[in-house]
């Protein structure tokens, strides 16, 4: 599992597994976490405080690509998982499973999201990719929760 990107069950964290080190947990319910790739392995970083400000101008330009519903996670399944070969985030989000499956249920297209990130076109090329995803808890107190995906600019 080398270069994976988990979400935790509580849905408040990405988890950059990392076979070189310890389990990394970062917290998306405040400024979010940017994924990126240096050379060929992902990257991740809480958002820091310092780029607020930035953060929220670049934000205003922009929708999300993906939304996932917080709400019906005990029904719902949220992956996110990163390919080093053609450096590539893959986004796959399945709504609506029935949990009372028996046995082997193929799971209908209508309720599965896939979404595919490539962060650098020639992973053999560059250090560094020229984009960004930041994923985010995002909704307040007594409204709708999403953990949220933008693609972002690397300036």
């Amino acid at each position: 599992m080398r270069n994976s990107v988990l979400l935790s069950s509580d849905l408040q964290s990405v988890i950059l597994v990392d076979t070189k080190q310890n389990e990394q947990r970062l917290a998306i319910g405040k400024r979010g976490v940017l994924l990126s790739v240096l050379g060929t392995d992902i990257c991740a970083s809480e958002v820091p405080a310092e780029l607020d400000g930035y953060l929220r101008n670049l934000l205003k330009q922009k929708d999300p690509f993906y939304e996932f519903e917080v709400a019906g996670a005990e029904s719902s399944q949220l992956c996110i998982t990163y390919n080093d070969v053609n450096n590539t985030v893959f986004i796959i989000g399945i709504t609506d499973i029935d949990v009372g499956f028996a046995g082997p249920t193929q799971v209908p297209d209508a309720s599965t999201s896939v979404f595919a990130v490539r962060l650098k076109a020639n992973p053999a090329i560059g250090l560094t990719s020229p984009n960004a995803i930041l994923v985010r808890l995002e909704g307040g107190i007594g409204t709708q929760k999403y953990i949220r995906f933008y693609h972002l600019p690397v300036d």
